[in-house]
């Protein structure tokens, strides 16, 4: 959808256009569910009353042509600077709490594709802070805000370079690092629970690959559960790598594109 949509009142021709493209990233077995085009609807206006209750399109997101600043680190891109989130009158505190635990992930340019390539560290989270400095309202801000941010701002960047539309990323999960006691911190893998969920609810196939590396052989007690919670098709994407991990990911992401500690260049 080109144009600018009134999600309190969209056309039908909008609404029959989000239809199909909801369609046609869904699996075999949502499709078959959304034959029916009222159940489908439904789907989408559900969607669109989400996006309007939680005022998702009224977000600070960085744009050219704003001054909103970034919401996470990002470097390689044009219509923002590289940056890192930092304190100022427009971010919020508990934004600045959140970064401060996080490992020090980005986005960081893009796959042999054309697609953003996006960083976490988690190996290095604070886990346990996580919970201390904001409620779970307040991670789905933050997250909203990122995942608004890779829509508004990085898809259409990418796109514009590759020539073709572009509205996946590649996500690489760093694990070095990563204890047992994070592994089996029950708040934050009940956040993770629920961030994983509304995901899939509200930004389905968004992703095109994600690469879990330096995954240590603890990690399997935790995939376990956390794999229950994914969509087979989700599922599907997820490639778990060990330390011998650079052969796999120099197949879709270029040396140039990853950051050192990733064996870039």
């Amino acid at each position: 959808m080109n144009a600018t949509v009134d999600l309190d009142n969209p056309t039908p021709e909008q609404k029959a256009e989000a239809i199909e493209l909801l369609r046609a990233r869904l699996s075999d077995a949502a499709n078959e569910y959304c034959s029916d085009l009222d159940k489908a609807a439904v789907m989408i206006n559900e969607w669109m009353e989400w996006r309007k209750c939680a005022d998702i399109d009224d977000l600070p997101v960085a744009q050219p042509d704003n001054t909103y600043p970034v919401p996470y680190p990002i470097r390689g891109y044009y219509s923002v600077a590289d940056a890192n989130l930092t304190a100022g009158p427009q971010v919020s505190d508990v934004q600045l709490k959140l970064n401060k635990t996080f490992g020090g992930g980005c986005w960081h340019k893009r796959d042999k594709d054309g697609r953003p390539v996006y960083i976490e560290r988690a190996g290095r989270y604070l886990i346990k802070d996580i919970a201390k400095v904001t409620s779970l309202s307040g991670l789905f801000e933050f997250h909203y805000l990122m995942q608004e941010f890779m829509r508004r701002t990085v898809f259409p960047e990418c796109s514009q370079l590759a020539g073709h539309e572009v509205s996946q990323q590649v996500v690489v999960f760093d694990l070095a690092g990563i204890s047992i006691g994070m592994l089996s911190h029950i708040p934050a893998l009940n956040m993770l629970r629920e961030m994983l969920s509304k995901d899939q609810l509200y930004y389905p196939e968004c992703m095109h690959r994600t690469y879990i590396v330096n995954a240590p052989s603890m990690f399997v007690t935790a995939w376990k559960l956390i794999r229950s919670w994914l969509d087979p098709r989700v599922l599907s994407k997820i490639h778990i790598l060990g330390k011998d991990y650079a052969p796999e990911l120099l197949k879709q992401i270029p040396a140039h594109s990853l950051p050192a500690f990733l064996g870039g260049t």
